[in-house]
């Protein structure tokens, strides 16, 4: 009996905090921008990305809204005044569920030699799933400046390389070659090394220091047309 009360109780508890929840959903947060289909045909509308459903909503001028999936878009962005920078979003390869290759969405958070995207963490356990309503994952600025949201990945040679294994599979094989530079920005600027952030910092700066070798390389080897 004191087993069927308490599940009585608690279903009325988790009823009581979800009708509430359920009548005042958000509504989509739409941004003007462009997404390119597979077929390279070019859509600029009002977008609107759901970062649970991994879908983007297209409103068109007449007022219609389509629905696409990454089987249908090969990349989608907009200028986010919030953040004063232009985000994009690209479909690659993922291998997330170690039994076959999928195609997802994820956002581009930086560019260089060393490319970060990032993707959602997925919500888990029954009370998290049952509060987590897939409208709440809509993107808005107070989610997409979080670092907490999202899992990190280095995009090399069509792998995805996580953070969470930064040293092992990004510092070492693709970083070394700046080991003593970044070893020294490190000290010098306290940046915590354990942290996503400061393993993000040093993939800014590492980008940073193979894109100014680049320019240096690029203007010895001009040549100079004599008069």
């Amino acid at each position: 009996m004191k087993i069927r009360y308490f599940l009585l109780l608690l279903s009325t508890v988790v009823l009581f905090c979800v009708l509430p929840v359920q009548a005042a959903l958000p509504k989509p947060v739409w941004q003007r921008g462009q997404l390119t289909l597979w077929d390279k045909t070019l859509l600029e509308g009002d977008l609107s990305y759901n970062w649970l459903m991994e879908t983007v909503l297209f409103r068109q001028p007449n007022g219609q809204v389509r629905t696409f999936s990454s089987n249908q878009v090969s990349d989608f962005g907009w200028f986010d005044f919030s953040n004063h920078t232009y985000r994009t979003f690209k479909v690659l390869a993922s291998d997330e569920t170690k039994t076959a290759i999928r195609h997802s969405f994820f956002e581009v958070c930086m560019d260089g030699s060393l490319v970060v995207v990032r993707k959602l963490k997925k919500p888990h356990g029954l009370f998290k799933r049952a509060f987590s309503h897939p409208t709440y994952f809509t993107d808005q600025p107070e989610m997409a400046q979080s670092l907490d949201y999202f899992n990190y990945y280095v995009y090399d040679a069509g792998h995805l390389l996580t953070l969470d294994r930064f040293y092992l599979d990004i510092y070492h094989p693709l970083m070394r070659a700046y080991d003593k530079v970044l070893q020294h920005y490190i000290e010098v600027h306290n940046i915590n090394d354990r942290a996503l952030l400061g393993r993000l910092l040093l993939i800014d700066r590492y980008n940073t220091l193979v894109e100014q070798d680049a320019k240096t390389a690029s203007a010895r080897n001009r040549v100079v047309a004599p008069e």
